[in-house]
């Protein structure tokens, strides 16, 4: 990206001598249409703003939406820009401005026109150490890990910006960081936003060794700070421009309540990002319409549409699996990416997010494999620096780097754990041969832990379609009301899957309804016990000498009732008998491990009951909002976290990995 570079401060500087100028500021060269739109709304002061370059513009041809007047995110090439206002941005602006520096000196990001002398300050002082600093890094080669971040190109100056607030349209001139989109090439995208790296700056130096350091990346516990477009089963506000300080959004999307993400745990976020049920049953009703099947029940009961459907396009199994997939590959890169990074970094509360489309469902053949479109929809961007420092080889002191090492340790251990956390999550939800059993846990949602009402089990048996009505227990004892039994009632399918696909088949799980459930517990919503709501969760189970898989769906909450009605579909895929060594070697590929120099049977063994995988990717839970960990379950997730990462080095350094038990 072309760039002019100003020697002037900002002009929402209020006080020069307050904030530090790294260096002089670089000015995007792109024209954008004014007045800028609000890309948010409900604040007195709007901070994220949509920008259309103009007609003629070196970056494409701008449009407009007639039916609202308003700009077009996206270009005419498909480009798709934003605006941030850094009036109080200033930490991130000098962050931006450095790695934007840094990126162009190691020809990252060659710039369109010739870069100005004047873009490196002449004093002695600062040439010999820009020389110094890029000697260093020139060493290790350039930093990947600046691929990760959201592209930044410049500031542009005294834009008009316009946005609602209270009701009126209010209008303001400010200088607004600009960036290219995230969102760009997604139709309708979800985005899962964590918060990583320590939440304290004044961290006190307690990583005597790895366990301790991993304890307390624990404590400074990895938190969803946002999730856009979420499943069903994660309560949302109606579709709002809100976008809480710096998150990206279409005015088309619902955003997750605030209060169920600070309930969720790490990989209960990443079961959810890649539930892709709603996406692939909103393309299926459009084909079922094309097909004349407007959605009645005699159409559907004919499956009109639904075998055409399968056999043209994944299903949401077969599509989470590639997107985890594709997942894990990015978060392998970044993790290896911090790790190259030749002086550690003090990245306090940054972000890490990761982006899905769940517009479009994937084709299952044609000219482009379904891996290369799912990987090509599949995002990783890290963000969000207004508390943190970018330490340069060469330009650190000693006790600088000393302060700099504890925070750059939890903020790789917190990229690790969101791999561990996708690695186990596949495993236990992709590869298995043989489910044998179902568990059906109906909750009652409350704002520690939830309560389980009662649960159900069944055992799988491949045959024709089955409607189940399964009476709930709680430990030994029935679960009634008025001496009425509780059921929940289950239609359970095995369907083979179309060629080509990863798996033989999947068994299908429609939740339909709990009926006869007793009554709320006081307790339970912390007021009225009739504002309670219930969800069901379903374990599918695989307990054989071919392997130990537990994998966990959960249903929307519901309003709690007599008969609580969900109504949900579940797939629960299987590999072939056999043929897991497969579904292993897509692991390792997607943890940039060769896979080539293991046999069959080693992989297999290493996925069996016993094997070196269960014990390096245990269960995860993923369904229930449980407890507050204990320092118990923290010592063991860091344990557990540390011999998986271990592990990975050894496979990537060439030497010997337990990962696979034998070669």
């Amino acid at each position: 990206m072309g760039l002019i570079v100003s020697s002037e401060g900002c002009c929402t500087d209020r006080n020069h001598q307050v904030r530090k100028q790294s260096r002089p500021l670089s000015i995007c060269y792109q024209d954008f249409r004014r007045p800028a739109q609000a890309a948010q709304s409900g604040g007195v002061q709007a901070k994220l703003f949509r920008l259309v370059p103009v007609v003629g513009s070196n970056t494409g041809t701008g449009s407009t939406d007639a039916s609202s007047k308003r700009p077009s995110l996206v270009t005419g090439n498909g480009q798709e820009w934003l605006g941030k206002d850094v009036n109080g941005s200033f930490n991130e602006v000098d962050f931006y401005n450095e790695v934007m520096h840094l990126r162009r000196l190691q020809q990252q990001d060659p710039p369109l026109q010739p870069v100005p002398v004047m873009s490196v300050p002449a004093t002695s002082r600062r040439v010999s150490s820009t020389k110094g600093v890029m000697s260093a890094m020139n060493e290790g080669g350039p930093w990947r890990i600046f691929d990760f971040m959201v592209p930044y190109h410049g500031l542009s100056r005294a834009c008009t910006c316009t946005w609602i607030a209270d009701g009126k349209e209010r209008q303001r001139t400010a200088d607004l960081m600009v960036f290219r989109s995230p969102f760009e090439g997604l139709a309708r995208p979800r985005m899962l936003n964590l918060e990583l790296g320590p939440r304290n700056l004044a961290l006190q130096a307690r990583h005597d060794n790895e366990l301790a350091t991993g304890m307390l990346a624990c404590q400074e516990s990895i938190s969803v700070d946002g999730f856009l477009g979420p499943p069903a089963s994660i309560p949302a506000e109606a579709p709002t421009l809100d976008m809480r300080g710096w998150s990206w959004g279409d005015f088309t999307q619902p955003r997750a309540k605030r209060l169920p993400l600070q309930k969720l745990q790490v990989v209960q976020a990443l079961n959810a990002l890649v539930d892709l049920r709603a996406p692939i049953a909103e393309e299926q009703l459009w084909l079922s319409e094309e097909a004349g099947c407007s959605g009645t029940p005699a159409a559907r009961a004919s499956g009109i549409g639904v075998d055409s459907f399968r056999h043209r396009f994944l299903g949401a199994a077969e599509y989470a699996e590639l997107a985890l997939l594709a997942m894990m590959r990015e978060l392998t890169k970044l993790l290896r990416a911090c790790e190259e990074v030749g002086v550690p970094q003090k990245w306090v509360q940054s972000s890490l997010a990761l982006l899905i489309e769940v517009g479009v469902a994937p084709p299952r053949s044609g000219p482009i494999l379904p891996e290369t479109w799912v990987s090509s929809r599949v995002k990783l961007q890290i963000y969000g620096w207004s508390k943190s420092r970018l330490s340069l080889p060469g330009g650190i002191s000693e006790d600088e780097q000393q302060d700099n090492e504890l925070p750059w340790k939890i903020y790789q251990h917190h990229i690790g754990r969101v791999l561990w956390e996708s690695a186990r999550l596949y495993f236990h939800s992709f590869c298995a041969q043989e489910w044998t059993e179902l568990q059906v846990d109906i909750f009652e949602v409350s704002l520690k832990s939830d309560t389980l009402i009662g649960s159900a089990n069944l055992k799988l048996q491949k045959s024709a379609v089955e409607t189940w009505s399964l009476p709930l227990q709680l430990g030994d004892q029935p679960v009634l009301q008025d001496d009425e039994p509780t059921q929940v009632v289950l239609t359970v399918t095995f369907m083979p899957c179309p060629e080509p696909s990863n798996f033989v088949g999947l068994w299908q799980v429609r939740v339909d309804q709990a009926n006869h459930l007793p009554k709320a517990t006081p307790s339970a919503a912390g007021s009225s016990s009739s504002a309670t709501s219930v969800y069901a969760a379903v374990t599918a189970s695989e307990c054989t000498s071919l392997g130990s898989r537990r994998t966990q769906k959960r249903t929307r909450e519901v309003v709690r009732a007599p008969n609580a009605v969900w109504k949900e579909d579940f797939e629960f895929p299987l590999v072939k008998v056999g043929n897991i060594d497969a579904s292993i070697r897509r692991l390792l590929k997607a943890l940039q491990i060769n896979p080539d120099g293991f046999s069959n049977e080693a992989l297999s063994a290493a996925a069996a009951t016993g094997g070196s995988l269960p014990r390096l990717l245990p269960e995860p839970k993923c369904a229930t909002n449980a407890a507050e960990p204990t320092k118990d379950d923290l010592r063991l997730a860091a344990v557990e976290q540390i011999a998986f990462i271990s592990q990975l080095h050894c496979g990537w350094q060439g030497s010997t990995s337990s990962l696979i038990d034998a070669r």
